[in-house]
C-alpha cells in the first residue's frame, strides 16, 4: 500500500510538471510567425536592403501544418509570406519549428526566401 501511494504521488507530480510546459510552438503561434518575420528582415539586411524594412509590413498568412513529429515535437509548416509596401508581394514558403534540446530556445528554419 505504501508503494502504491508513492507511485500515485510520482504520477501526479509528473503530470503537473508536464502541464507546465507548453512544448514547441505550433506553426501559427505568434512566436513562430515572429521568428519567420525576423528571418525575412535579416535576409533583407544581408542583401543590403535594410532601408526598405521600415516601409514594409510583413505577415505570415494562410498557415498550414504539414506534419508534426511527436517524438521530437517539431512542426513542418507551409504558408504565404506577404510583404506590403508600395506594392504587395506574396511568396510561398515552408518552415520548420523546433525547440532546442534544453527547452530554452526555439529554432526556425525558413525555405523560399
Amino acid at each position: 500500500m505504501k508503494y502504491f501511494k508513492v507511485i500515485i504521488t510520482i504520477i501526479i507530480v509528473i503530470g503537473v510538471l508536464n502541464s507546465c510546459t507548453d512544448g514547441t510552438p505550433k506553426c501559427g503561434d505568434n512566436q513562430s510567425k515572429n521568428l519567420v518575420i525576423k528571418i525575412a528582415k535579416d535576409e533583407l539586411i544581408k542583401k543590403g536592403m535594410s532601408k526598405l524594412i521600415p516601409n514594409i509590413n510583413f505577415e505570415v498568412i494562410n498557415i498550414r501544418t504539414t506534419s508534426h513529429d511527436k517524438d521530437v515535437d517539431s512542426y513542418q509548416c507551409a504558408s504565404d509570406f506577404k510583404m506590403t509596401g508600395e506594392k504587395t508581394k506574396i511568396l510561398s514558403i515552408t518552415y520548420t519549428v523546433e525547440s532546442t534540446d534544453d527547452g530554452e530556445g526555439l529554432y526556425v528554419t525558413v525555405y523560399g526566401f
